[in-house]
C-alpha cells in the first residue's frame, strides 16, 4: 500500500458544458486542500436503555476547503460563481501526471482515476493580502447532496 503524497492530491473543477467527455481543471497554485465529512448523531436513548446512551447515524454533510496563492482569473471565477449561487461539480483526486519534477506539466494537471466527486456551493471566500508577501485566498465549498467515490477505469 503506497502512501499518497499531498502534492499529488488535487482539487479539480468539472466543466459540465461537455457532459459526454467532461473536462476537469485543477485550481491553480494550490497549497492545501481539506475534505471534511460529518455525520450527525441521533440520540435514541430512552428509559429502556439504562445508564448508557444510544445513538443512530443521522444526516451526513461534507465540505472541501482550498487554499491557493492568488491567481486572479481563478479567484474571479470563484467569486462570480459564489455571487450567482451556482452549484459546481468538484473532484478530489490524484493527478494522473503527478510527480512532475518540474512542477506543473505543460497542459496542466490531468485528473486520475478514483478519488471523490460531488456537487458544491461556494459558501465562503477569504482573500489575504499581507504586506511584503504573496496574496492568497481560501475558498470553502459546501456539498449539496452526496459525495461519491469516482469510478475506477
Amino acid at each position: 500500500m503506497a502512501i499518497v503524497k499531498g502534492n499529488d492530491l488535487m482539487l479539480f473543477k468539472k466543466d459540465v458544458t461537455t457532459p459526454d467527455s467532461p473536462v476537469y481543471k485543477a485550481l491553480g497554485a494550490a497549497t492545501n486542500h481539506t475534505l471534511s465529512m460529518t455525520r450527525e448523531v441521533l440520540e435514541t436513548s430512552n428509559k429502556d436503555t439504562g445508564i448508557y446512551g444510544e445513538s443512530e447515524a443521522g444526516r451526513m454533510t461534507w465540505s472541501i476547503t482550498t487554499e491557493n496563492m492568488m491567481i486572479e482569473v481563478d479567484f474571479d471565477e470563484l467569486v462570480d460563481l459564489m455571487q450567482k449561487g451556482e452549484k459546481i461539480v468538484v473532484a478530489f483526486a490524484i493527478a494522473k501526471n503527478a510527480n512532475a519534477i518540474g512542477g506543473k506539466p505543460d497542459g496542466g494537471w490531468v485528473i486520475g482515476e478514483g478519488g471523490y466527486e460531488g456537487e458544491v456551493l461556494i459558501t465562503q471566500i477569504d482573500a489575504n493580502a499581507p504586506a511584503n508577501d504573496k496574496a492568497t485566498y481560501t475558498c470553502t465549498m459546501t456539498g449539496s447532496g452526496p459525495i461519491r467515490k469516482r469510478a475506477e477505469a
